[in-house]
């Protein structure tokens, strides 16, 4: 979208689906407008703003440019302050010393009124508990590994506010797994009835995805990443009023019976295939 009009028109659609948390990306300065359009229909306490500060291709990020970056985000979205800096994984390992110290600056003076960082990567790791930053926005979702959990779990331990982002993820598996003709995918119940063996190889994909009743894949796995208590919001990317209306309906239903269970046993169905490989 080339305009203004068009993302406070957006926006105005994510605030009457219940959405009170925007995030700008420095650079953006049509959304920024956009957005800061919007925010001037209602109180300014009513919303959360955030405002992620990315890397740049001139190396150093300095605390003079964090300043000059946040007042121009200021300006354009006319909102007097800033909920949240994000500072992007790209940009953590460009910031000088006076620049971290100036994070903290900024927080004390109410500018921004917390300082996060947003990432997966070792960099992100080492500043969790560091004191630094209030606000973790990593990747969590059905496909999410140990390593990813246990980010999870140290960042909550370390009392910082968790936002979750990428919960629809690629590169799922929507076929069944083909077997061999040697393999016994079925076993005897209780009754003498043939039932599916749970570790069999065909429970190992996400098939039911695309089969169960009323649920798009997509909305599936955001049910499933709203199961996660450690997260205080979860953060999309949406283009559509459409998109926006359908993905917020999502938070008012209940994960369908037995589909946490499906989850399991194809996530872990996938470790014990890659382990095989």
């Amino acid at each position: 979208m080339s305009s203004p009009a068009a993302w406070r028109a957006l926006a105005f659609a994510a605030m009457e689906n219940g959405v009170n948390c925007f995030e700008v990306t420095s650079g953006s300065d049509v959304l920024a407008l956009g957005v800061g359009e919007a925010l001037g229909a209602v109180e300014r306490r009513l919303i959360f703003l955030g405002w992620r500060l990315r890397g740049t291709a001139t190396g150093s990020i300095t605390a003079r440019d964090i300043a000059d970056n946040i007042r121009n985000g200021l300006q354009k979205t006319r909102a007097r302050y800033l909920d949240l800096l994000m500072v992007d994984e790209t940009a953590l390992s460009s910031l000088t010393p006076d620049a971290i110290k100036y994070l903290s600056d900024l927080r004390a003076s109410g500018a921004c009124l917390q300082i996060g960082i947003a990432g997966d990567g070792p960099d992100v790791e080492r500043c969790i508990g560091g004191g630094t930053f209030d606000v973790l926005a990593t990747s969590f979702n059905l496909l999410s590994d140990w390593q990813a959990r246990r980010r999870i779990r140290d960042a909550s331990a370390a009392d910082m506010t968790l936002i979750c982002c990428n919960p629809i993820p690629s590169g799922l598996h929507p076929k069944p797994v083909v077997r061999s003709d040697g393999e016994r995918p079925m076993r005897r119940g209780l009754l003498g009835l043939r039932r599916i063996d749970p570790l069999s190889s065909s429970v190992g994909s996400y098939a039911f995805l695309q089969d169960t009743p009323g649920w798009t894949q997509e909305e599936l796995c955001l049910a499933y990443t709203l199961t996660e208590p450690s997260f205080a919001t979860i953060q999309l990317e949406a283009r559509r009023a459409s998109s926006i209306e359908r993905i917020a309906a999502v938070t008012d239903r209940d994960l369908p019976t037995g589909v946490a269970a499906q989850i399991e046993m194809a996530r872990f169905g996938q470790i014990a295939a890659e382990r095989r490989a």
